[in-house]
């Protein structure tokens, strides 16, 4: 993995996240490297590692199908993004 890649210093919890396709399923996956344009991830339950390349703003998948990627809030408070959420409200 090359100096500047985003997943480079970042835990194996940090780099949590959900891959939702143009059918609207999700599955859980984990970052493996962020270099420029070009993500790899390994999506539970798979045999391969899953590369993703952003396209004029658009994540696209290996069969040109357009992805989204949903982090849950743990990631952000992990990081120091965010406080830990303590409760709702009032």
């Amino acid at each position: 993995m090359s100096p500047d890649s985003f997943g480079s210093n970042l835990s194996l919890p940090n780099t949590m996240m959900l891959v939702r396709n143009s059918s609207g399923s999700r599955q859980p996956a984990v970052i493996l490297a962020l270099t420029g344009d070009v993500m790899r991830v390994a999506l539970k339950d798979g045999d391969d590692v899953e590369e993703y390349r952003l396209v004029n703003r658009t994540w696209i998948s290996t069969n040109c199908e357009p992805v989204t990627f949903e982090f849950p809030l743990g990631v952000f408070e992990a990081i120091g993004m965010m406080p830990p959420l303590t409760g709702v409200p009032q």
